[in-house]
């Protein structure tokens, strides 16, 4: 009996509307119809597209060779949706495309015999069997660490994401991604609009300082008061921006006592419980130790850079405590480069260009590195560049290898000398492990020549007030200073390391050993509580979990001189 031409078009038809929706979905996420590029899974579906017209070309000769192609392709890209961040659409294309492959087998099969039909069958429970362990062995390792929120992703207005940072007494700065329709409006240029929190009434409208070509805007609000409530959104004339709308506080001005919140290194667009914790505390700021997404990229591609940290911020759970708590935030290596990336690799450049237009960051008195300063009270924080200064870990140890650089490592020993003296506590924020006895590794300890010296500066001018936040470890971790003896002869300087991760990646335990011990885990953070009493100040470490359950805790009490 002849084949009736609807059983050769409709599953011809059917594959080619899922293969459009895969390649829509392919080219959103890679910028882009690339077989190579990041994040994977844009490459990944883009393959899948080809396998899928494969088939479709070779339906006009056989229906049977079709169909292995398409329900192929329908099989990958349903993978590639379990296992990463493609948006539901892609299940769409997915579906039917298996459904364009059910069909071109069902004519063949019926004209085969039934050993050949239970080979397929059997193939095919083969294929979900594979499947099921594959996403499992997948999950063990790179999956969620813990349960992800209740949030959902809200509508797009005004912005697609905005975060808040650089907060002084006076003044704050956001920075969000226009929406197309805003980028492309003309007058009126979109506006921030700050609002007393509890009467409401308008403080200042204030226009972008910057508009990049992505479309990327940064305001800086000015002229406010130390220790205020303020609520802030974008505006584009009379309308504001409904859904990402944000909240912070002032810092305040000499003594005062606040908690800090810090963590580090969460997968490429998590949306874990941790964050909604992280909120709960309502933290005056929240300090990101580094790996703010684990996309990896080794290449000079800004564009790619930019799609990476735009799946991580608006991401429901991560977009929510942005807008509740502003941000400051230093890189490590995944969201600089690579794994153990350094100052070779190829993505230098677009990162360091694409953190100064996407981050709320605070003034950056160095060319190159992101290091930055800034006063919370009577607390003077610092964070260090441990990246894109530093001399590849394979670098035989010595007096010329260096993590930080000359220039960084100068403008570091001003800042620790004027906040001797000018301020009750320094906090300084290393993205990589401090105490490791590690040589060959990629923390402090394949740096130990520039450790010495940095721990020799530190007892030689009688810094005795400095805490250190770290991150790049993948676990809570304290200690007291005990353990903390590089110093030319294992004389100190003693100060206080606290860790605080993973925020939603597999734990591990790196450096050490810690006084108080580590416990290495996902969904977990750290909070700092500041206790400024005027003579002493208190400093007090929370290791937390994505329930908000302590699970380590450490104190240290610092005499102030003036």
């Amino acid at each position: 009996m002849p084949t009736r031409p609807w059983r050769r078009t409709a599953p011809a038809f059917l594959a080619l509307v899922g293969t459009g929706a895969l390649a829509a979905v392919a080219v959103d996420l890679a910028g882009g119809f690339a077989l190579a590029a990041r994040p994977w899974e844009g490459s990944a579906l883009a393959w899948a597209v080809l396998a899928a017209l494969s088939g479709t070309l070779l339906s006009l000769r056989s229906q049977v060779a079709a169909s292995v192609l398409w329900l192929a392709a329908a099989w990958a890209a349903l993978v590639i949706v379990r296992l990463g961040e493609a948006p539901a659409i892609a299940m769409l294309g997915s579906g039917l495309m298996g459904l364009a492959g059910l069909l071109a087998l069902a004519g063949p099969l019926r004209r085969q015999s039934r050993r050949t039909a239970g080979t397929l069958a059997g193939a095919a429970v083969l294929f979900a069997i594979l499947t099921v362990v594959g996403v499992r062995v997948h999950d063990a390792y790179l999956g969620p660490t813990h349960p992800a929120s209740a949030l959902e992703p809200q509508p797009v207005d005004l912005v697609e994401w905005a975060w808040a940072g650089a907060v002084t007494p006076t003044s704050f700065a956001v920075t969000a991604q226009l929406a197309e329709p805003v980028r492309n409006a003309g007058p009126p240029e979109p506006a921030l609009v700050v609002r007393a929190a509890d009467e409401g009434t308008v403080v200042g409208r204030f226009a972008p300082v910057t508009v990049s070509p992505a479309g990327v805007a940064r305001f800086e609000a000015a002229g406010l008061e130390p220790g205020a409530r303020y609520r802030w959104s974008i505006a584009l004339g009379d309308r504001e921006e409904r859904y990402r709308t944000g909240k912070l506080q002032t810092f305040p001005v000499g003594q005062s006592s606040f908690t800090l919140a810090f963590g580090a290194c969460a997968s490429t667009g998590s949306n874990g419980q941790v964050f909604d914790r992280i909120r709960d505390a309502e933290p005056l700021l929240f300090i990101h130790t580094g790996d703010f997404h684990y996309a990896d990229i080794d290449e000079n591609d800004p564009a790619a850079i930019r799609r990476a940290y735009a799946r991580s911020l608006r991401s429901p759970a991560q977009q929510a405590l942005w807008l509740a708590a502003p941000v400051a935030y230093t890189w490590d290596d995944h969201d600089y480069g690579g794994n153990d990336a350094d100052r070779t690799t190829a993505s230098r450049d677009a990162a360091r260009s694409v953190y100064r237009e996407i981050v709320p960051h605070y003034p950056l008195p160095l060319d190159g590195p992101i290091a930055q300063a800034f006063t919370v009270g009577r607390v003077r924080v610092i964070l260090t560049d441990s990246r894109s200064e530093r001399a590849p870990s394979s670098v035989p140890d010595g007096p010329d290898k260096s993590m930080l650089g000359d220039v960084q490592l100068a403008w570091l020993f001003d800042e620790l000398l004027r906040a001797r003296d000018t301020a009750a506590l320094v906090i300084w924020v290393s993205s990589v492990p401090w105490i490791s006895s590690s040589a060959g590794g990629d923390d402090w300890g394949a740096y130990a020549a520039e450790r010495r010296q940095i721990a020799d500066f530190v007892l030689e001018h009688g810094i005795r007030n400095l805490v250190m936040l770290s991150g790049d470890a993948h676990m809570l971790a304290a200690d007291s200073g005990a353990n903390n003896r590089f110093a030319a002869g294992g004389a100190g300087p003693g100060f206080p390391v606290y860790h605080a991760g993973a925020l939603d990646r597999r734990g591990s335990v790196k450096g050490g050993p810690y006084s108080e011990g580590a416990r290495p885990g996902g969904g977990q953070f750290g909070l700092l509580a500041i206790d400024d009493r005027g003579d002493a100040i208190e400093v007090t470490f929370s290791g937390r979990n994505w329930r908000g359950e302590e699970l380590i805790r450490h104190a240290v009490t610092f005499a102030v001189q003036r």
